[in-house]
């Protein structure tokens, strides 16, 4: 089954009542299949579970439940937020990826979400956020990083032409400043994680950064 006119890349196994039910936003009939033995964390083809297809489906009726409630209902029964699908994309991920906004994060985090799991391209969930370049959704999981107190590391991010944000990350580097012509800039030697910032634009006014804690290093 395929999303009809928003977002043609979410398909699910049409055989898969509960995943179609997740798919249409039908909360009541949601409710009755797994009143019914439905499995929560049952998956298609692709690795999808109803959660995951509850992060990524465009579809909206008359008879939609909103995505926070159906999200919320899925927790609340036992959904796993940390299942993986084929491609490696955890619910969280996949929330960040489409842009769900902090409300459905936070209950994914909440429910014990794993923001260091990375999907097959070895892209994670922050990694994402800095892509879709949502602040709040972006804050939350810094919090959560600092929560859970890991190494620090930097993301920079910059715009191509086309708009889209390149995602950039390094280990012990200093943030840019001016340097006089006659001061060569030298870079540290590679070396542990340690304190590093978060610069949402570095080519932007108003710079915006903050420090956090992680253990994972993507490269571009």
């Amino acid at each position: 089954m395929e999303a009809e006119g928003c977002n043609p890349g979410v398909t699910i196994d049409s055989g898969n009542p509960l995943l179609k039910a997740v798919f249409l936003r039908r909360l009541r009939l949601t409710r009755l299949l797994l009143e019914g033995g439905a499995y929560i964390n049952e998956s298609d083809s692709q690795g999808q579970t109803p959660l995951m297809v509850a992060c990524r489906t465009q579809h909206v009726d008359a008879q939609s439940a909103s995505r926070v409630k159906l999200i919320q209902f899925l927790l609340e029964k036992g959904a796993d937020p940390n299942i993986q699908d084929k491609e490696g994309r955890s619910a969280l991920m996949h929330a960040c990826r489409e842009q769900d906004g902090p409300e459905v994060v936070s209950l994914l985090l909440a429910s014990g979400a794993d923001i260091s799991l990375e999907d097959q391209s070895g892209t994670s969930a922050l990694v994402y956020a800095v892509m879709a370049g949502d602040l709040k959704v972006l804050n939350l999981l810094l919090d959560a990083c600092k929560d859970k107190g890991k190494e620090v590391i930097i993301i920079t991010t910059d715009k191509f032409p086309c708009g889209k944000l390149q995602t950039k990350q390094y280990l012990s580097m200093p943030p840019l400043r001016p340097l006089d012509q006659a001061e060569k800039m030298t870079l540290p030697a590679p070396a542990s994680p340690s304190e590093i910032q978060l610069i949402t634009s570095p080519q932007s006014e108003g710079k915006k950064y903050r420090t956090f804690r992680s253990l994972n290093l993507i490269t571009c």
